[in-house]
């Protein structure tokens, strides 16, 4: 059976699915991830029905392998295993800097620009160009697609893309870029689908909340502002990233504490946000189950950081007409999307308790100004559909 692989290689994990193709539509047959890549690596396969066909730690002497490449060969191998031929991979590519607007097809020149811009995103771009480099020497001849995290941001307002530096600085790529493209680009697809005839086109605030969270304010079906600026630290806070920081304190770290850049790099991105204020977990779901100060306190910022976003996405597109939550905190955490929206009530937002209580696809009350909707993300299939279109149009 042919079928289309997508790739997310990261630091952590790699998380892949196989989709079988039928003219322009794919289906997912089978997905997985491969966790605690580094360290214990654990792989589970699940079939089209979500029900786990595969699951074992993976027995890789760390010391001695690769183990992106040992864990890579063994998802091939059990796909292989039910006869999956693979035709074409398309793969997740979190920095396309400003020049890449679209899919695009792996080449040489790609993958040299690509690595060009490993310095802006020096925490993922690496990872998610193994996994483009372990299947091209797998397989040569297969067509291979980058989707990037940062393409559809690229039609933002020309104000939000800058910070107030030199302009020498901008030119050479510090900007604000913004991620989580792929999830966003997804809900955009799912405008009919969900929303009110009248609201699909006017501007709507997407919550992406999860281990990494943003906010995204679209307007005609288009990215006009972000969260998230040039790194994946900015705007909201995070499971262990702190969002928006104010340089200064940086500054005072480095000069008081005497920390280097890796020391501040552990700091802002893995020891703070939900983990760093609760000082118990990065996981909403245990937070929300405690009895605790500091997990109070943590949730209590996570809301409080969330509503000023929003008030300022809807300041920047000079009004909000919408907002949809989605990622593992906006699809699944009801009390979370509550206190959002109790804090945003000055824009018209009244929520439907019962049916966010529920997980209903709408859970906006009878009155509400703002349409509220829960839409599950799912860039797996994006990344699928972009591979397809390609592989169609270069046969």
């Amino acid at each position: 059976m042919e079928a289309i692989l997508t790739l997310n290689s990261g630091s952590s994990s790699i998380k892949f699915a196989a989709y079988t193709k039928s003219k322009s539509v794919v289906c997912r047959i089978f997905s997985g991830m491969v966790d605690r890549i580094t360290s214990e690596p654990y792989l589970r396969i699940k079939n089209a029905f979500d029900q786990v066909v595969f699951e074992q730690n993976l027995n890789i002497d760390l010391n001695k392998d690769d183990p992106y490449q040992s864990a890579i060969h063994t998802i091939l191998n059990e796909l292989h295993k039910n006869d999956i031929q693979i035709i074409a991979a398309g793969h997740r590519m979190i920095h396309g800097g400003m020049r890449y607007r679209s899919a695009t097809i792996v080449t040489d020149e790609v993958i040299s620009v690509c690595e060009s811009l490993i310095p802006l995103a020096p925490l993922h771009q690496p990872y998610n160009l193994k996994g483009v480099k372990i299947l091209h020497e797998k397989f040569p001849q297969i067509l291979q697609v980058l989707c990037f995290d940062t393409a559809f941001h690229t039609t933002c307002n020309a104000m939000s893309q800058l910070f107030a530096i030199p302009k020498w600085l901008h030119d050479d790529g510090v900007r604000r870029y913004g991620f989580h493209g792929l999830s966003y680009e997804y809900i955009v697809s799912q405008f009919d689908k969900y929303l009110a005839t009248k609201k699909r086109d006017k501007n709507i605030i997407i919550l992406h909340l999860g281990q990494g969270a943003s906010m995204c304010g679209v307007k005609n079906r288009k990215s006009f502002t972000t969260s998230l600026g040039f790194s994946a630290l900015d705007g909201l806070m995070m499971g262990t990233r702190t969002g928006s920081f104010d340089p200064g304190a940086m500054l005072f770290l480095m000069q008081h504490y005497k920390m280097d850049h890796k020391q501040l790099e552990r700091l802002l991105y893995k020891e703070s946000g939900l983990l760093g204020v609760s000082g118990i977990s990065s996981d909403m779901r245990t937070l929300l189950t405690v009895e605790d100060e500091g997990a109070t306190l943590a949730i209590d910022l996570f809301v409080y950081r969330a509503a000023q976003w929003i008030g300022a996405i809807a300041a920047e597109m000079q009004g909000v007409d919408g907002l949809i939550f989605t990622a593992g905190i906006g699809e699944n955490a009801a009390a979370i999307r509550e206190k959002i929206c109790n804090q945003v009530a000055w824009l018209g937002a009244k929520i439907n308790q019962e049916k966010n209580a529920e997980h209903a696809a709408t859970i906006h009350a009878r009155g509400s100004k703002l349409a509220i909707h829960v839409i599950p993300t799912n860039e797996e299939l994006t990344i699928a559909e972009h591979t397809l279109r390609l592989l169609i149009a270069n046969p």
